[in-house]
Formats: C-alpha cells, structure tokens, sequence
C-alpha cells in the first residue's frame, strides 16, 4: 500500500504582518472566531486588523441568532448569523464557567449571551453596531441585567428592536426608565391584546420611530398623538393605528405652524377615515385633471 503523504502544516503565523493582516482580511466572519480562538496571539492578531466591514447586531431574544454580520445597511438570511448553537459548543473558551451559573434558564441563556457580546465587542473593538434585538416580554430582573450591560458597554447612539407575542409593560417601563444610552432608532413590535398604558416619556427626537400593533381589532393605543406632537422625530411609522382624523387634522396644522421641522416622513395605518375631517380648517389644493379646487 503506498504511504499516504501529508503535506506539513503551513507556518501562518511566521508570515510579515503585512502580508498576515492581508490573508486574515480574506477570512470569512466564522474564520476569523476560529482564528481568535486559537491562542493568546491568534485573537490579538485579530484586534489589530482592520476587519471590521460589516455591520453587527447582537440579540437577546431566543428565536434570533446572538450575533449577525451584514453588509451595511442589510438584514437577510444569506449573510452570516452566529447562533446559540454555535457558541454552547465552544464555551471552553470563554472566561465564564458556565457550570456555576444559575441553574435559572433564562438567566443562564442571557449571560451567555452577554459574555459572548463581550466577546465580539472587544475582539472587533466595536466602535458601531447596527442595533440590538429584545424581547418585549423579558423579566423584570433580565431586563434590569440587559440595561446595566448596556449603559456600561455602549456609549454611542443605538438602534433597538423590541418584538414579542407577549409584552410585559412593567419591564419595557424599567427600560426606558433606567437606560442611559441614546436611542437613534426605536422599534417597538408589541403584538398585545390588552391595552398598554402609554409608558415612554423623555424618548422624543429619535431618527426614526416604529410602533406595531397586533391588528385594528387590537391597534396601537400605548402611542398618542400628544405623543407625537412632542416629538422631534424625523421619521415615523406604524401600523394598526387608532388614530383618528382629528388626530391627523392636528398634527397637519401644527406642522403647517412650524412644529415637526425635522420630520422627513410620516406613515401611519388607520382602518377607516374621512378625508373632509383631516382638512378642516386647513387651505389645501386637490388637483382633479386640470382643474384645481381650493378648500378653507
């Protein structure tokens, strides 16, 4: 039988840094954990490229992967999505032994999580991420830890991502109530048939703001439009509104006064409305063929 020859393994870490940093840059996102976890010196190589370009966002809920890379400005299933799966095989590289956590499940799985953010976050010295995803039914207790980890950990604006099929209005409150980072970007997907008491205050000059509700059977009514008349948003959406014309009547007049400068858009689903009750009072033209009505 001839000998099976092997070829010997190739010196990767004798290259010139130059030409190192060029190889690593190749490496696809899985590659270059791998890469870090090989050594002391494999994961400071990491620090010291310049790889990151791409967008990163972190979850904490349990039907989201923990951790996804994207080319910026997109979020789909063809890029690379990190799982919990992936990191529980490789926890013998993580400073926390997870055998001495909480025998608590959802504690476990959120300090988990947190240790392997941390992770990411110091090997690609994050200076940006894309958003952060939540659950809108956490406890009051593992909402209270995400919060104290991110005021913490992240001293930029940020983009947050609630959804949930249930909602705990006591912890989205503790939330908004004790986080200190800046929201540029809030997303509030808040599938509840039980009305909600409006609970956000002091978050009013975001870039954009989406709300969802459930159904026009079960719409929006945690958001006001005194709400959004206090606001300085600049771009709104949401869907399954309660909103009524004299709603829209007010918000149009208080815009045509000079109030919502900084509003580039504005969309909102409503079941039902009378166009004559959203512009009364107000000189607007409707152009009907070539011919131009003007109504007061």
């Amino acid at each position: 039988m001839d000998e099976i020859s092997s070829s010997p393994a190739f010196p990767l870490l004798k290259l010139p840094y130059v030409v190192l940093n060029n190889v690593i840059s190749n490496f696809k996102q899985r590659e270059i954990l791998e890469f870090s976890f090989v050594s002391k010196k494999c994961s400071s190589i990491i620090k010291t490229s310049n790889l990151f370009r791409f967008e990163i966002r972190i979850s904490f809920k349990e039907n989201l992967p923990v951790v996804s890379f994207t080319p910026p400005g997109k979020f789909t299933l063809g890029n690379c999505h990190i799982g919990k799966d992936y990191f529980e095989t490789r926890e013998n590289y993580m400073k926390v032994d997870m055998n001495k956590l909480s025998r608590d499940v959802d504690e476990k799985n959120l300090l988990f999580s947190i240790t392997w953010a941390d992770y990411i976050f110091d090997l690609y010295h994050l200076n940006n991420i894309a958003g952060i995803y939540l659950s809108s039914n956490s406890s009051l207790n593992k909402t209270n830890t995400i919060v104290e980890w991110l005021n913490g950990r992240i001293p930029y604006p940020m983009n947050f991502f609630f959804n949930g099929s249930e909602t705990n209005e006591n912890g989205l409150k503790l939330f908004f109530d004790r986080l200190n980072v800046n929201i540029r970007e809030l997303s509030l997907q808040l599938t509840v048939v039980k009305d909600l008491k409006p609970f956000i205050r002091r978050f009013l000059d975001l870039d954009r703001f989406e709300a969802y509700g459930k159904s026009f059977t079960y719409p929006i009514k945690w958001i006001t439009m005194d709400y959004i008349l206090s606001s300085t948003f600049k771009s709104i959406y949401m869907r399954y509104t309660s909103f009524t014309e004299m709603d829209f009547n007010r918000f149009i007049k208080g815009w045509l006064n000079g109030n919502h400068s900084r509003i580039e858009s504005f969309y909102a689903d409503v079941q039902q409305m009378n166009p004559d009750l959203v512009i009364d009072g107000i000189e607007v033209e409707e152009r009907v063929d070539t011919v131009k009505r003007v109504f007061t």
